[in-house]
């Protein structure tokens, strides 16, 4: 309900939750309970999902531009092998964002911000419920010059959800997001050069223009059955993503990531009392054309690489939760993954660096 205009304003308060924005941007370095803390600002080491649909991409990585903190009702935290439940297998552990629906959501919300270097913020949502079918839909809109000189930020994004009540038993839920992100990076400033003039842009990062511009499109569904005890859920998703990133060298990528996940969810009795069991399995697959050019003044030089690389992981994930009182719970649970990572070089540019690396994994949880 207050400022949310980066996922820090809405995570910044949750306990063992360290964020920290890159110069005021969106980009932000996420860690949980110190796990991927040595990460810049590109995420790893957490499971990011909506709605219990994944927002990772196959090779582990996530963008803090996917998310848009303002169409969630609320964010649930789960730290460390609590994440488990999900199917997350990250050492720090999940955040999911559950979504605002037709149910939720007002039938007309306006926003606006206004603040320092230029700063606006605008959103406009709305949703309303039609019989069996409700409708959520929000439009955000951002721009801001920032403190320092070459960092402007802007950004476009567009959520929607519609739901169906099939049966008395039976919802689908189909999801719609575009992301139109676009980042100048100042770079990072020596201590003499911070105190002279904090406001200035690493040199280098001026010359070579280096941003970060971004786009994604993320469709997703989910099919979810549940007589009150017992809860079947099937979610389907694929992800376009477009990175034009100068820095260094230009970084073009163009990924493309599907999967699925399938989990049961039950309310048993164990011995005269209640015990909750979760089953799952989930499976992820992404391919990323990855081209490198010189960075000249923040355009395409010449090519320097073509890589194709592919992503996929299988998981398997049980946990068993017997209350044995109001307040006490014995939890036991477990998740088996397969990884496998390829790269294969399109043009040769000296040695050859093609590999494929595989990895089986087995985490116990008590």
């Amino acid at each position: 309900r207050s400022r949310a205009r980066t996922l820090k304003d809405a995570l910044d308060f949750a306990p063992v939750v360290l964020i920290q924005s890159r110069f005021g941007a969106e980009e932000s370095r996420l860690s949980i309970r110190g796990s991927g803390i040595q990460r810049t600002f590109h995420g790893r080491g957490l499971w990011l999902m909506q709605d219990g649909v994944p927002l990772n991409l196959a090779d582990g990585g996530f963008d803090m531009q996917a998310v848009e903190p303002l169409t969630s009702n609320y964010i649930e935290v789960y730290r460390g092998a609590n994440a488990l439940q999900y199917g997350g297998t990250t050492l720090g552990g999940a955040v999911n964002f559950i979504s605002n629906t037709g149910h939720t959501a007002s039938p007309f919300q306006a926003r606006f911000e206004v603040g320092s270097f230029n700063t606006r913020r605008a959103q406009i949502s709305s949703g309303f419920v039609s019989g069996d079918t409700d409708v959520y839909a929000s439009i955000t809109a951002s721009h801001s010059d920032g403190f320092r000189d070459w960092s402007e930020q802007e950004s476009l994004r567009i959520f929607a959800n519609i739901g169906t009540k099939l049966s008395a038993n039976l919802e689908n839920r189909f999801f719609i997001t575009w992301v139109d992100s676009k980042s100048q990076l100042p770079g990072s400033l020596t201590k003499a050069q911070f105190e002279a003039n904090p406001q200035q842009a690493n040199a280098a990062s001026l010359a070579g223009r280096q941003r970060r511009d971004y786009q994604l499109l993320r469709l997703a569904n989910k099919l979810t059955y549940s007589d009150g005890d017992n809860t079947l859920a099937f979610s389907l998703f694929w992800s376009w993503k477009d990175l034009d990133h100068p820095i260094f060298q230009v970084i073009d990528q163009l990924s493309n990531d599907v999967g699925f996940d399938l989990r049961y969810d039950g309310r048993k009795h164990l011995l005269g009392l209640d015990n909750d069991v979760t089953v799952g399995v989930g499976f992820m697959y992404g391919n990323t054309e990855d081209d490198r050019y010189a960075n000249v003044g923040g355009n395409r030089g010449a090519l320097l690489a073509q890589n194709r690389t592919q992503s996929m992981n299988l998981n398997f994930y049980f946990q068993d939760q017997l209350h044995l009182t109001d307040t006490l719970s014995f939890i036991v649970g477990s998740s088996v993954t397969y990884a496998n990572r390829d790269l294969n070089e399109e043009t040769r540019f000296g040695l050859n660096n093609d590999d494929r690396q595989e990895f089986w994994g087995f985490s116990p949880k008590l």
